[in-house]
């Protein structure tokens, strides 16, 4: 992954994430629905949302080494998704980013880690955007792709 994408991409994340909740759960898939925060209401009228395709884990406290995936429980699509319940308006207020893979952490203020894996060869693990936003100038995603790579669109301005 390289840094500037990598740097990007956590502000992408900080901007769309810090200061949200996680507010619902689309059935269709496994796809976190997060409110809006202080940070970008004024800018954003669409559903932020956390599309997760791979393994994830929910921790008491940041871990302090990478979660390898094999420690990672292989759970169905209901025990996942009553997993991801149990973070339901618990607001987010830090988010970290891997520095090889894109490993993605949402820390809670409960002091509780969401970590989803970013790494695979062949799909995308996760992917982080607003949808139905009535600018169709303002495109805010960022995908965790294949092979450990990151792209990120985002306005210029909340980069800078």
């Amino acid at each position: 992954m390289e840094n500037e994408q990598r740097d990007i991409a956590l502000k992408t994340l900080n901007y769309l994430c810090n200061g949200s909740q996680i507010e619902g759960l689309n059935f269709y898939g496994i796809r976190l629905l997060l409110s809006e925060s202080e940070n970008n209401s004024q800018r954003i009228d669409g559903q932020i949302s956390i599309n997760i395709e791979s393994e994830f884990e929910i921790f008491d406290a940041m871990p302090e080494n990478t979660p390898l995936l094999h420690e990672l429980p292989d759970l169905n699509w209901i025990d996942s998704a009553k997993k991801l319940c149990e973070l339901r308006l618990k607001k987010i207020v830090d988010i970290k980013l891997g520095e090889e893979q894109p490993n993605l952490y949402l820390v809670f203020d409960s002091g509780e880690v969401l970590f989803i894996n970013g790494h695979h060869e062949e799909y995308e693990s996760w992917q982080v955007g607003v949808h139905n936003h009535t600018n169709p100038s303002d495109v805010f995603e960022v995908i965790a792709c294949p092979g450990d790579h990151i792209v990120t669109w985002v306005p210029d301005d909340i980069v800078e």
